[in-house]
């Protein structure tokens, strides 16, 4: 069995030939799911190990189709097209016979391009040192929380009936080190459903589709160091919410958009 850091596990991926192997321990657990963040992660690792060259990851679309649990889950990896400069993937993360997770990924290689538009800069908050911490509480926060250090600078956690649509959360690891690819797309998922954050009550939510894009793929952090994730409610109804993304590194560089298709049960 892997160990229960971020790192311990990743390096857990082992296989070949499109087939690999992971175990997922109970400290990264929410409910009865795993943290779709690491799930996602522990994918696109299976993915990195097949590709056959160093094109950086562009983009990720995940299908989140069944929760996975502690149970050791397999990773069917598929390249669905080669070509010289963009690799097109599909890995299925499977547990007791059934797809629980699918992931599309496209990675490719830079090109010279007169074109060059920016991403928005960071925006102007708190600096977390002057925000409260995310206080894990037994038996009502999710245990993969205890992994991250999370401070609000707008909007509120959840179950504040909070009626802001955009929040922004300042989040790190709590174990160090240097921040990769596969550390970016965990964070990435830490934010929450911002409709949770409206009710006043506890009541479940979780994610059903996310879609990630990498918009640098030069940048240098470390895992510990203070990520910055603007998010946005852009829509909700019938219990499903569409939630965009803003990713800034710890030196306020811009490293990834997103979005995700989120359902609450209230």
């Amino acid at each position: 069995m892997s160990g229960s850091t971020f790192n311990d596990i990743i390096a857990g991926v082992k296989g070949e030939g499109g087939e690999f192997k992971a175990q997922i321990p109970a400290t990264w657990m929410q409910g009865r799911a795993t943290f779709g963040g690491l799930v996602a992660a522990v994918a696109v690792e299976a993915l990195r190990k097949t590709l056959g060259d160093n094109k950086p990851l562009r983009a990720i679309q995940v299908l989140f189709v069944a929760p996975v649990g502690i149970e050791p889950i397999d990773i069917k990896v598929k390249t669905l097209r080669e070509g010289r400069n963009v690799t097109s993937m599909q890995a299925e993360v499977i547990q007791e016979g059934g797809v629980c997770c699918s992931v599309l990924a496209s990675f490719g290689a830079a090109r010279e391009s007169v074109l060059s538009v920016s991403a928005p800069q960071r925006p102007k908050v708190s600096p977390p040192e002057e925000l409260s911490p995310f206080v894990y509480v037994e038996g009502k926060t999710p245990g993969f929380t205890k992994n991250f250090d999370m401070r609000w600078a707008k909007g509120a956690r959840p179950f504040s009936a909070c009626k802001d649509t955009e929040h922004g959360i300042w989040t790190r690891f709590t174990e160090p080190g240097a921040a990769s690819i596969l550390h970016l797309i965990a964070l990435a998922d830490i934010p929450p459903p911002i409709g949770i954050s409206m009710l006043s009550n506890f009541a479940p939510g979780s994610s059903l589709t996310w879609s990630l894009e990498f918009v640098d793929d030069i940048w240098e952090a470390q895992v510990d160091d203070w990520w910055y994730i603007k998010t946005e409610l852009a829509h909700m109804s019938h219990g499903y919410g569409h939630q965009e993304y803003e990713i800034w590194a710890p030196d306020g560089k811009p490293v990834a958009l997103g979005r995700q298709v989120m359902t609450v049960f209230a």
